[in-house]
Parts: C-alpha cells; structure tokens; sequence
C-alpha cells in the first residue's frame, strides 16, 4: 500500500475494527500500513484453507467472505461481511486454520502480514485494544456454535429415542434400556418382570373411526398405561399399537397386579372427541413374563408375547401370565 494510498483511505481504514479509535496521524503507524497491501478476490477464491498455514490476516473492505469447515460443504457455517477480519486465530496460535475462507463474490480485502501486524499492537495501544476485542468476538461466537450444536444434539438424541405420536420412549430406546436393567437384574438377583401390551381391535377400531382416531386413542392408551406406573420402571411403544412395561425388582404375582390395574385404567380412560364425535374407549390384552435364568430381552419379549396372545384368544381385556411361571407370595411394592 503506498503512502499516498494511505492518505486518501484514512476514512475508510478508521471504520475498520482494527483500526477504530487509532491515530492513524501517528507516523510508525503509517510507515507499517505502506507494508499492507490490498487484494481483489473473485467469487471462489479461497484465502484460509484447513492445509495450509496462515501468516496474515485479512480485513474485508468489499464484497462477503464465506466460512465453511472444508471445501465440500454447500452451506456456509458463517459470512464475514465489510468491516471484520478473519485469520487471527491462526496467526495467534500457529497453527493451521480449522475452517476454509473463501470469497463468496467480487472481493477486496486489506492484506496484514503477521509480524506488521505485530509491530502496529507495539505502535498502539487502540489497536492492540481491537485485536484483543475482536479475539474475544470470536470466542463468544465459537461458544454459541458450540451450545447450538450441544442443544441440537440433544433434541437429536431426544427425537431418536422417543416416539413422536406418544411420547414414550420408542423400540430403539427400549433394546439399550430394557437390555441394561435385565443384566442388572440377573447380576444383583433380583426379580423383575416384563409386560407385554396390546390395544384390542385396534385395526376394527381404525377402519370404523379413522386413523385419526386410532391416533388419538394410542395416545389415551399411552397416558393410562404411564400414570400408575412408578418413575423407575420402564414403558415404551414397542411399534404399532403394541407397548412394553419393564418391572424392575419386582415379582410375577406384584407384577400381575400390576398388569390388572393398567388394564383397568385403560377401559376407564376416555379418548375424548374428534370432529364433535366421541370417541368410544378401548381395552387392552396383556401378557406377563418374568426374568428367569439365563433369559434375554428376546426371550422375555418372546415369553410375554404368547401370554398376550394367549390373553387375547381368552376373551381380550384381561392378563395372562407366561406358561411355567412360579406363583411367588406378594411383597409390597
């Protein structure tokens, strides 16, 4: 940059954030500034690539500059517009950028070699003043990437456990969940029991009422199934109009109670209306199986299947126990 181009950019280099609140008379100054150039991109130029080391940093003048974690991506992470700098960073730590900068169009931008950028925060104490600002702008940027992509990954992980229409967890999180207390029943020897659920006539019920309807009562069904339950047994939608109860330390008979009551919460439950109509309630058939050596989450799902099926075939809206379970004597739960 010559001198005289220094004279006439005087405004323009003072709206700057290096640069505001700078003396831009002081002679040191100007003598580093004749040692920065400026620089037209085109749309595509890349200045910050994530393979190679970076020694300047680049003041945008003209134009945007795009931010992208590498050269595939469509969407930028974020813009630089008029005014601000990229490339501190990596001249602040030495090391390698970890995003792409590129010119998203027609650029200009002020070009700083890093040891002239060093001998203007000696000349000034403004300008060491920005730099540090400008830093500390892009650390609390950073830091709410970093919590957006945290609560993002929460709602992820959240919608991949649990099912949309119900709110209960969903198949997936039953296998991990189901899995781990059935090892730690088996580990600790302590009783536990599975529940097997199924609405009854469902597929009539859809046919006669629509799946709106059918909608509407599995999220009745789900409710009921989870207001008596206690907060640390385990309920999830196993798929369609299916649903699984885990019992942890508890035994056959306690859980057959148990199975009793969620039957009848679920006759009592009103789905309410849809399109001024009420909706009839409905019953479920259950099955109960429990832990025996030896027996994993298959097995148990499989054993408390039959049952239900069995409980099914016996007239629906009842429980049924799991062939060669031991009737235990009742401990208060």
């Amino acid at each position: 940059m010559k001198a005289e181009t220094v004279e006439h950019d005087k405004l323009l280099l003072s709206r700057l954030q290096l640069f505001r609140n700078v003396d831009l008379e002081d002679y040191a100054l100007l003598d580093l500034l004749t040692q920065c150039e400026y620089r037209q991109l085109d749309a595509g130029d890349i200045i910050l690539s994530t393979e190679a080391e970076n020694h300047y940093l680049f003041i945008l003048l003209k134009g945007r500059l795009a931010i992208q974690l590498n050269s595939h991506d469509d969407i930028p992470l974020a813009t630089v517009e008029p005014g601000e700098c990229v490339g501190e960073m990596s001249i602040i730590d030495s090391r390698v950028p970890s995003a792409q900068v590129s010119a998203s169009e027609d650029t200009q931008v002020l070009v700083i070699e890093q040891d002239v950028l060093w001998r203007m925060v000696s000349v000034s104490h403004e300008i060491a003043r920005n730099l540090l600002y400008i830093m500390s702008e892009r650390v609390r940027y950073s830091n709410l990437v970093i919590a957006d992509s945290l609560e993002m990954q929460r709602k992820f992980q959240r919608f991949a456990t649990t099912d949309a229409l119900t709110g209960l967890h969903n198949r997936g999180w039953l296998d991990d969940a189901f899995d781990r207390e059935i090892k730690r029943s088996e580990r600790d020897e302590l009783p536990l029991a599975l529940i097997m659920i199924d609405v009854d006539n469902f597929k009539k019920y859809n046919d006669e009422y629509g799946h709106l309807a059918g909608d509407q009562v599995l999220i009745t069904v789900a409710n009921a199934i989870r207001s008596p339950l206690r907060p640390n047994d385990l309920v999830a939608r196993f798929g369609g109009e299916e649903f699984a109860v885990l019992l942890p330390e508890t035994t056959i008979s306690n859980s057959k109670i148990i199975a009793e009551r969620l039957c009848e919460h679920v006759s009592n439950a009103d789905p309410g209306m849809l399109e001024n109509k009420t909706l009839p309630p409905v019953t479920i058939s259950l099955g109960v199986a429990a832990r025996r050596p030896g027996y994993s989450l298959d097995m148990m799902i499989a054993a408390a299947d039959v049952a239900m099926y069995h409980a099914k075939r016996n007239g629906k809206n009842r429980v049924e126990l799991a062939a060669d379970v031991p009737v235990d004597v009742p401990v208060g739960r």
